[in-house]
């Protein structure tokens, strides 16, 4: 079966996430930064307890319960996202309602496939390849539970790896999201800096503090900075690997020729 190029999943990718934007980007970045934070929050707090944070079991108990709820908020809004990219994909149009409203069986499925990803991931942190997995696995999760139709223990993974048989386009579309993520956090960096540097023209702004507190030598400041990245470059990455997902199962079932032909009947007169 053959591929769609990497060129034309990035270029749909690029035109999708504008189109869905109002309100679905809203909802994918609501749902995800509580998380983000609280997570970031987490790891610094646990840092800085270095050996003795076996003595706080409870309080690390606390963080853990927030980071799962927060999680299960996460993921219902890259399912809502998901949902919306692929109604885009199919040039269906629904009421925001609609698309609010994802199937029960796709949820439940995601929910168990993100969960599964997740516990791998922090049972193989240590190892190299965990966190790229993990992300391409979380990834795939989201744009393929809408294809599940029904709960099943089997079901998600199977379709995972039948979209993993495009394992090359996927990888350079996760090369892709990781270059463009290291661009958005060292614009980041950038601006904050230009910030403080124009704040120094200002009476009364301690710019000596706020350079070391916008300096990559603060990790609180750096992990922001890793989240404002991700959460600048996650629409494009679920975007780009729905429209993959989308044009793999489309090139065998002649469902793009279709939706082609029903594109040039509705732009006649």
């Amino acid at each position: 079966m053959k591929r769609p190029p990497l060129s034309e999943v990035l270029d749909d990718a690029i035109a999708i996430v504008p189109r869905v934007s109002a309100p679905w980007l809203g909802v994918l970045w609501l749902t995800a930064v509580p998380l983000r934070l609280v997570q970031a929050d987490a790891y610094v707090r646990v840092a800085d307890l270095g050996s003795a944070a076996g003595c706080y079991g409870s309080y690390l108990a606390y963080l853990s319960t927030w980071i799962t709820l927060l999680l299960f908020v996460s993921l219902w809004g890259r399912a809502v996202f998901v949902r919306a990219v692929y109604l885009d994909l199919r040039s269906e149009r629904h009421p925001a309602a609609a698309v609010f409203r994802v199937p029960a069986a796709s949820l439940a499925v995601y929910f168990y496939a993100a969960l599964t990803v997740e516990v791998a991931c922090y049972a193989s942190i240590v190892t190299v390849v965990a966190l790229p997995a993990a992300v391409v696995l979380a990834g795939l999760a989201a744009v393929t539970a809408p294809l599940c139709t029904r709960p099943s223990l089997l079901a998600p993974w199977r379709e995972i790896l039948s979209a993993l048989r495009g394992t090359i386009t996927v990888s350079a579309i996760f090369f892709v999201c990781v270059c463009a993520w290291l661009l958005a956090v060292v614009n980041l960096l950038f601006a904050s800096r230009i910030g403080v540097w124009l704040a120094g023209s200002l009476p009364g702004v301690d710019v000596a503090r706020w350079s070391v507190l916008l300096s990559p030598h603060n990790l609180r400041y750096s992990l922001a900075l890793a989240v404002g990245g991700a959460l600048a470059v996650e629409p494009f990455w679920l975007a780009a690997l729905s429209v993959f997902v989308h044009k793999m199962r489309a090139r065998t079932s002649g469902d793009d020729l279709r939706a082609w032909f029903d594109r040039i009947r509705g732009s006649l007169p």
